[in-house]
């Protein structure tokens, strides 16, 4: 708002016509109109004889006006003193939303920089299998036997003995190791190996380290756009 639009819409709030506020005021109708047009600003006596008449709050009126408004009005003091205040607020402002982006950043930077630091785990996977239970006495190749259709001494057949057992190790146990059971033991065979990946146990740094790193540069964002 032009500080000549608020000079009238403060009269009229007070419901006056403008030989009625310019008399008020004690100047004169001309050079209140010429106020109110923009074609002219107060000294620093009428300024006074204004905010007396209207009652006008200085610092409203400086959160109202345009910044550009205020800057023809510089030379009155009080209008200075206000003006230089809110600078200050908003030096501070900015200060602060800097220091917050500033330390937003340094967090964001050392969250990903420990979550970055310890990488992901890989390491092999063996994976084994045991068909059953090879009893005491019998051919290691008893299940390859049975597999063929034939039978073992007891007249059982694959269906029958088959209990399929598995493993997965990191340690390589070769082709085949054998592992004893009660009644006999198990024979396991390597039939996949695989690389397993394990993710960092700090990797959930990653979403709060973003999510800081966007804060501080949306905080010097707001810094300069408040600027």
């Amino acid at each position: 708002m032009k500080f000549g639009d608020y000079l009238r819409q403060k009269r009229e709030e007070c419901g006056w016509t403008q030989p009625e506020a310019a008399a008020k005021a004690k100047i004169e109708q001309s050079y209140l109109s010429k106020l109110e047009t923009g074609k002219g600003y107060p000294s620093e006596d009428i300024f006074e004889r204004l905010v007396s008449a209207y009652s006008i709050n200085t610092a409203e009126m400086a959160s109202t006006i345009f910044s550009a408004e205020l800057d023809k009005l510089r030379e009155i003091k009080e209008v200075r003193a206000v003006v230089l205040s809110r600078q200050q607020n908003q030096s501070r402002f900015m200060r602060g939303w800097l220091v917050a982006g500033l330390v937003m950043l340094m967090i964001g930077g050392a969250a990903l920089g420990i979550a970055h630091s310890i990488p992901a785990d890989q390491r092999m996977e063996f994976h084994y299998r045991s068909e059953g239970v090879i009893l005491k006495g019998e051919s290691p190749q008893i299940f390859k036997l049975l597999e063929s259709g034939q039978e073992d001494t007891n007249g059982k057949n694959l269906t029958e003995r088959a209990n399929y057992d598995f493993q997965t190790l990191h340690d390589n146990k070769g082709n085949t190791y054998i592992v004893p059971v009660n009644g006999g033991y198990r024979k396991y065979s390597l039939y996949d190996r695989r690389h397993e990946t394990t993710l960092s146990p700090l990797v959930w740094l990653y979403g709060p380290g973003l999510m800081f790193i966007f804060g501080g540069l949306a905080s010097f964002y707001i810094a300069r756009r408040w600027q």
